[in-house]
């Protein structure tokens, strides 16, 4: 295999394109629905259909990075996103808002899935734990500030964040072409082939007994939990301050700008000093423990807008933080052989808690408005009970050795 090297500047502007652009259609997505006068609840369908896209496919997208380059796949799966926001933007039903967020999540996984890959394949493994902390802080900083954006552009009509979001993908395609490098020199590639049961998503999933330990399974179990909790959270907050305060799509951007100014001062001070200079293990446990305390605390404010917004943001920059932990403790049980599948099935369990999560939400909000809310502090509670589990069982497992 070819040495590892330097990330250049030029790798990073293309992932922050990719992600700015990702955000430009969550702040109308709510407005999309009561616009064109769909029920309540095929939001939260509409958040939980792109989850499934990127659930199914995402083992596949995973091994596919073994034999294929990853930089091909990122582009694919660049102008596939932008055709899943096109059918999206033209959709007055139901069903038709499924197929476009359907679409985009089965192809845009490809390119989140190719990037995190990319980096573990090209990048210095001494600079492994940087580049995943810049990966996730980026990640959300500029995904956030393109959830501003889309929430200006929303002021003028809810097809202005649809069309200037495809421009960017295209552009970002076109981007990637020119500056990203082939990576198949720099990654192991497996002496057979792939086959036909590979491309079936559970079959993928199964492949996760080859390295698969009862420490990894316990991470994973709290991971997913977590993520659960989290969207869930984040879906009914989105929805309930369009519903019940009336609020436009410009408050809802406003808000994910403070989180972007705020998750980038913290992620670039407290995150990267806790990656580096503390055990990501226990940091992770007490992370989770403070995202549990901030959603819990939500549910004192449900009639008070500034309050509950305050307590949104808190949690935003939590869980921000605790993205890029979370990924470095799956990068270290990774090896040259199992890295691409691996991560594949970690971005796996964050579609499925996001499949869950969005879904639950849409069924039981419709029931009660507050439901949701209680239902993702207890999921946070317990992942994070599994948590200071895993950390306890990894600090006991590290002391035998």
């Amino acid at each position: 295999m070819k040495r590892k090297i330097l990330l250049p500047a030029s790798f990073f502007f293309v992932m922050f394109l990719y992600n700015f652009a990702s955000g430009f259609a969550h702040p109308v997505t709510p407005t999309l629905v009561v616009d064109r006068g769909l029920p309540s609840q095929w939001y939260g369908y509409a958040m939980s259909a792109v989850s499934v896209g990127s659930f199914m496919v995402a083992p596949f997208w995973g091994k596919l990075c073994n034999y294929v380059s990853t930089k091909k796949i990122a582009i694919f799966g660049l102008f596939g996103y932008a055709l899943g926001q096109f059918i999206m933007m033209n959709a007055y039903t139901g069903p038709q808002l499924l197929i476009g967020r359907v679409t985009a999540g089965l192809l845009a996984s490809g390119t989140t899935i190719s990037i995190l890959n990319y980096i573990i394949n090209v990048g210095e493994e001494h600079q492994r734990s940087k580049y995943l902390t810049i990966y996730a802080t980026s990640g959300s900083v500029s995904n956030a500030l393109g959830y501003f954006a889309g929430g200006v552009l929303g002021m003028k009509g809810i097809e202005f964040p649809f069309y200037a979001q495809m421009t960017i993908l295209v552009t970002d395609a076109v981007l990637a072409f020119f500056l990203l490098e082939d990576d198949t020199p720099y990654k192991h590639r497996p002496e057979r082939g792939m086959n036909i049961k590979e491309v079936n998503p559970f079959s993928a999933f199964m492949d996760a007994r080859n390295y698969m330990t009862p420490l990894l399974a316990l991470f994973f179990l709290a991971f997913t939990l977590y993520c659960t909790g989290l969207t869930m959270f984040e879906t009914v907050f989105n929805y309930y301050i369009k519903d019940h305060f009336g609020l436009g799509s410009q408050y809802n951007g406003t808000i994910k700008a403070v989180v972007a100014a705020s998750s980038f001062l913290m992620n670039m001070s407290v995150g990267m000093w806790v990656v580096r200079r503390t055990d990501v293990h226990r940091s992770m446990s007490v992370m989770a423990l403070l995202t549990a305390a901030a959603v819990g605390c939500s549910m004192l404010f449900f009639e008070s807008m500034l309050p509950l917004s305050a307590t949104f943001v808190l949690y935003s920059v939590i869980s921000i933080m605790i993205m890029p932990v979370a990924q470095n403790i799956a990068a270290e049980h990774a090896t040259d052989e199992n890295s691409n599948s691996l991560m594949g099935f970690f971005q796996s369990l964050r579609s499925l808690g996001s499949i869950i999560g969005s879904y639950t939400e849409a069924r039981i909000y419709a029931l009660n408005v507050r439901a949701p809310f209680i239902c993702s502090a207890a999921l946070i509670g317990l992942g994070t009970l599994m948590s200071f589990a895993y950390t306890l069982k990894q600090g006991r497992e590290k002391g035998t050795h």
